[in-house]
């Protein structure tokens, strides 16, 4: 009679484990480690499995083209230019407008193949616009003035432009312009700067 209830302790302490587990205590026979961090949610473990150990680099991309900078030293506004992209003729007649006057005009397209060209053969990223359109009233008052400019003067006619390169010699940018065989070519040293125009072929120097 006395072994009944003997049996019955064993049963009950041999369910006690299984009756913690299932109200979520620990069993005494587990190591548990309280410090140790939760389980990541289900969806982020399931993230990570789908994520690629290593990521690949990236592909490098192409080169981007060299800009050239022209700069209007009277406006002292800048144009950009990427070689080879053509520029709107409206943009390049804005930016070689008369600064006295600030009209523009219709200025011949090979004076920016002139711009360029140059900026190329001496490899510079910026080309010094000194004079661009020039208006008949700021001429006749540069006349007026005493200052070396022609009556008829092929700025007034959109037709030349005055510029310099940083840096480089106004002698070797007045050689490069004279094989050109563009039109008009002036050397003028002590302004440091050379005029290109499309008239007829002819050299001067002034000052």
């Amino acid at each position: 009679m006395r072994l009944a209830p003997l049996a019955a302790l064993v049963a009950l302490a041999a369910a006690a484990p299984v009756a913690a587990r299932a109200a979520g205590e620990p069993d005494a026979n587990v190591n548990v480690n309280a410090n140790a961090p939760a389980a990541p949610p289900k969806k982020d473990r399931e993230r990570a499995g789908k994520a690629p150990s290593k990521l690949a680099p990236p592909r490098p991309g192409a080169r981007p083209a060299k800009l050239v900078n022209l700069y209007n030293q009277w406006t002292h506004e800048w144009l950009a230019i990427t070689p080879g992209e053509p520029v709107p003729r409206a943009t390049l007649d804005r930016f070689l407008r008369d600064h006295y006057t600030n009209k523009p005009t219709q200025m011949e397209p090979k004076l920016l193949e002139v711009l360029l060209g140059a900026a190329e053969h001496f490899k510079s990223d910026t080309a010094i616009v000194v004079s661009g359109f020039r208006h008949p009233k700021y001429n006749l008052l540069l006349r007026k003035k005493g200052h070396q400019v022609a009556r008829d003067s092929n700025h007034t006619k959109g037709n030349a432009v005055d510029f310099y390169l940083p840096k480089i010699a106004t002698l070797q940018l007045h050689a490069w312009a004279k094989d050109q065989k563009l039109g008009g070519v002036g050397l003028y040293p002590a302004s440091q700067f050379v005029h290109m125009d499309t008239g007829p072929i002819r050299f001067w120097t002034g000052e």
